[in-house]
């Protein structure tokens, strides 16, 4: 029977003591940090670069289906919608079973919807197939992609997440020259099939996205110690532990008096430790290693220049106090899954009036992003007589300088005076400016400078678009 009741208090004492303690997980900057990120960087790299390259492509289908060029544009179009427009399921889903299971299914997903779209009877069904069910299938594989930098990296994160995205580039650089090699060399059905070979490599890179083991950390109490009305206060001062000392001698002796003061005071603290805690549930393990839980998981800058990381005494104490857990009084299974997605689903953030412009302003910059990769291979061959062996490495050269400012994005976020607003307003205008005098590049040259010079533009874009909304997003 004693052994029982000392079994029963040690664990009793235990589940106090976790609730003095947070899990966390520490990135380790580093390490397999590095097998995740070269993992990451060729997620990127096939299916950015596989979108892109849709313009070298689209010729083959609109002869095959007999169909009109918007038809044809319509099916890239749904692709990348809904490829963007999944991120919240992603995310929730990413939240709930995890990044690289989620990443898997979106990868096979993906490789089999384009594989499927080969026999499609009709446009129509292509939309369905490569459209709607690949576009949500590289979603749901793109976006784990862009979370576990963020999840393996903290202090070289800007580097880091410049690597990932520079993927993008090479991809774009890499895939058109090729698809179009192997629909001259094979047609069109089986260039796509090999593709959609290839697209399944995401699935093999997923596998890689191995989720960190949380460690223990004490949790930083509030300074306010809330006491429930059969708990005394404890003794604050030395004259009121001494009058404590001196009722309970009235009735023992002063070895037992000094005993039982120590043991009285301890059982306080104690109560005191374990009820101010609770004002803030701890953090579980489970939950420690949900990605979406830490706030600042899809911030692709220097998080060393946040406020929030400047106030911190050390990394640990930064990744405990951005982990935030959504408390509830009726947990579910699923209460991790929806934690997120009605997080990244709420509108209220549209109240904010500099929220909506900015919204509205990416919207706009957006319509006209893919129009360079769709029409310009087109436009080179059609309008300006251009050879179609030299025409498709146009789509390269935006590539190529998107690549070196996704690179270089790393380093630029260090640059004192170039804020990601600044950055973002310049790649808006260079983009634009340059777009416009499009109709005046009557030569290949001037048509290669003009790709240069966008795909440089929009990379710039690209890269401060994250950046500008963490005002929005970190407390």
């Amino acid at each position: 029977m004693m052994k029982t009741k000392e079994t029963k208090t040690k664990k009793s004492d235990e589940l106090e003591d976790d609730d003095e303690f947070d899990y966390i997980k520490v990135p380790p900057d580093g390490g397999f940090g590095w097998v995740v990120l070269i993992a990451c960087f060729l997620i990127n790299m096939i299916i950015d670069g596989f979108l892109y390259a849709f313009g070298a492509i689209s010729d083959d289908l609109k002869q095959h289906f007999a169909c009109k060029e918007w038809a044809v544009s319509l099916v890239i179009s749904i692709a990348c919608s809904c490829y963007l427009l999944s991120a919240p399921l992603a995310s929730a889903l990413c939240n709930k079973w995890g990044c690289r299971p989620i990443g898997i299914i979106g990868g096979i997903i993906a490789a089999l919807s384009v594989a499927a779209s080969v026999y499609a009877p009709s446009i129509r069904i292509m939309w369905l197939l490569f459209g709607f069910i690949a576009g949500i299938g590289m979603g749901l594989v793109y976006l784990p992609s862009i979370v576990m930098v963020g999840y393996y990296f903290e202090k070289k994160r800007a580097i880091a997440t410049g690597i990932v995205t520079a993927g993008t580039g090479i991809g774009s650089i890499a895939f058109g020259p090729f698809s179009r090699f192997l629909f001259d060399k094979l047609g069109w059905k089986y260039g796509l099939l090999i593709l959609a070979c290839i697209l399944s490599g995401c699935a093999l890179c997923a596998l890689f996205m191995r989720p960190l083991k949380p460690i223990r950390k004490r949790r930083i109490l509030e300074p306010i110690q809330l006491l429930d009305a059969n708990t005394e206060p404890a003794p604050s001062t030395t004259s009121a532990l001494l009058n404590e000392n001196k009722e309970i001698g009235a009735s023992h002796s002063s070895h037992e008096d000094l005993n039982t003061l120590e043991t009285a005071t301890e059982n306080r603290l104690r109560a005191n430790s374990a009820v101010s805690t609770k004002s803030r549930q701890s953090i579980k393990a489970e939950d420690a290693i949900r990605p979406m839980y830490q706030e600042d998981i899809l911030y692709p800058g220097n998080v060393q220049q946040l406020p929030e990381y400047q106030a911190q005494p050390d990394l640990e104490t930064y990744v405990q106090e951005t982990t935030k857990v959504p408390e509830t009084n009726k947990p579910t299974a699923m209460k991790a899954f929806w934690d997120t997605f009605l997080a990244m689903t709420n509108i209220n953030v549209l109240n904010d009036k500099k929220m909506s412009i900015l919204c509205l302003a990416n919207i706009c910059s957006m319509i006209g992003f893919y129009i360079p990769y769709l029409f310009i291979m087109k436009m080179a061959i059609n309008e300006r007589k251009i050879p179609e062996h030299n025409a498709v490495y146009l789509l390269s050269l935006i590539g190529f300088s998107n690549t070196a400012i996704r690179f270089a994005s790393g380093w630029l976020t260090r640059i004192p005076y170039l804020t990601p607003l600044l950055a973002n307003n310049l790649g808006l205008a260079i983009a634009g400016v340059v777009t416009l005098l499009v109709p005046f590049c009557s030569t290949y040259r001037l048509l290669v400078s003009y790709c240069i010079v966008w795909g440089g533009a929009i990379g710039t874009v690209y890269c401060s678009i994250m950046i500008r909304f963490i005002p929005f997003s970190l407390p």
